[in-house]
């Protein structure tokens, strides 16, 4: 088994597609089959169900990524460095909640183009849960994530990038539309809008409820800042979030909550993923934060 046999294995499952991952490897289609066939009759198992139309990994297949990736990653990590020079292309795949408010995501990528040159950077929306499991398998090389209080990951490292409260925000025409403060009793029974249940979003609001022995109301949940605040906006309910939210999303009323839960955007990376590309990273946010 060579190098580039775990490389296209790996194209093949993450665009579930030969003939995408052959553009994307630089190589005819057919080379690429006969080398994945390759590698299954030296493996003796099946990687990939094939039809007509698409490409499914197989268990095997799936136990097979997970340890490509953990491959791969070390490798990138001697090349980064141990390589005596800034000429050899490098890797950043973040997975990060969106939006972020305290850090200036572009103007990191620049900074880290400076001092780290040649890396290829892929900046990835994605939920804090999807993100940890992308971390945690070595599909991603770093997240951002938000965490409820006490909130860890077995595992995987968390450097804290910054901590608030939580606010809630309010149609403009909302009864509690000239407010100032509230408390969590309050909202006994208010609908609401909320993110999906299980998500680190909705554990920040959940565990605020339940230490508080406030029941909740109907939640509407919704997937996005953007979702969440436009189901506000049309008084479907009120809703907790960031209170740096406010500057982005201003046609809502944003009130303080006295026993406001809170929340900590932190960067999260695997100990056996840390390059000097993802130190770097981590350290451009942290002086953005700070």
């Amino acid at each position: 088994m060579e190098l580039r046999h775990i490389q296209y294995a790996v194209a093949v499952a993450e665009e579930q597609h030969f003939s995408r991952a052959a553009a994307r490897l630089h190589v005819a289609q057919s080379a690429l089959s006969s080398q994945i066939r390759d590698l299954e009759r030296e493996l003796g198992v099946e990687l990939f169900t094939r039809t007509s139309r698409s490409v499914t990994v197989t268990k095997a297949g799936q136990i097979f990524l997970e340890r490509a990736y953990g491959v791969l990653g070390a490798v990138a990590r001697l090349v980064s460095d141990v390589s005596p020079s800034n000429t050899e292309v490098r890797r950043l795949r973040v997975g990060m909640i969106v939006p972020l408010t305290r850090v200036d995501v572009v103007a990191a990528v620049a900074a880290l183009g400076i001092s780290h040159p040649n890396t290829t950077v892929s900046l990835l929306p994605r939920g804090s849960a999807d993100t940890v499991a992308g971390v945690a398998d070595g599909s991603l090389d770093l997240g951002i994530i938000g965490l409820a209080p006490g909130r860890t990951h077995v595992g995987l490292t968390s450097t804290a990038l910054w901590t608030e409260k939580l606010s809630l925000f309010v149609s403009p025409r909302h009864e509690w539309a000239g407010r100032v403060t509230v408390r969590l009793a309050e909202l006994g029974g208010v609908p609401m809008i909320d993110r999906p249940a299980g998500s680190e979003a909705r554990m920040q609001t959940d565990h605020a409820f339940t230490q508080s022995s406030v029941e909740r109301g109907p939640v509407i949940e919704a997937d996005s800042a953007e979702l969440v605040t436009g189901l506000a906006e049309a008084q479907l309910g009120v809703t907790l979030l960031p209170s740096s939210l406010a500057e982005l999303f201003p046609r809502l009323h944003r009130i303080d909550v006295v026993d406001a839960p809170t929340r900590t955007v932190s960067v999260i990376t695997h100990p056996e993923h840390i390059t000097s590309v993802t130190t770097a990273f981590t350290e451009i946010l942290l002086n953005q934060a700070s």
